[in-house]
């Protein structure tokens, strides 16, 4: 079995007043459909923003945060 390569997304920013429109969504989207073929992971953030929009964002949680080893793909 072929593994997929792996990349990590670290930071999505997205300023406060723009928040739950769907902005931050719609940048996770992009960067996947950019690179389809791999396996797309995140780390698990600190802030309680950042989880809150984590839990929202379907992602595979990062083996190791901030290394990237690959890029990130459709293995959710």
């Amino acid at each position: 079995m072929r593994r997929l390569p792996t990349a990590t997304l670290d930071y999505v920013h997205v300023a406060a007043e723009y928040r739950r429109f769907g902005f931050g969504r719609t940048l996770v989207v992009a960067v996947v459909a950019r690179a389809p073929s791999y396996r797309w992971t995140a780390p698990l953030p600190a802030g309680p923003v950042a989880l809150s929009f984590r839990a929202r964002v379907a992602m595979r949680r990062a083996d190791l945060p901030g290394v990237h080893a690959g890029l990130l793909g459709r293995g959710r």
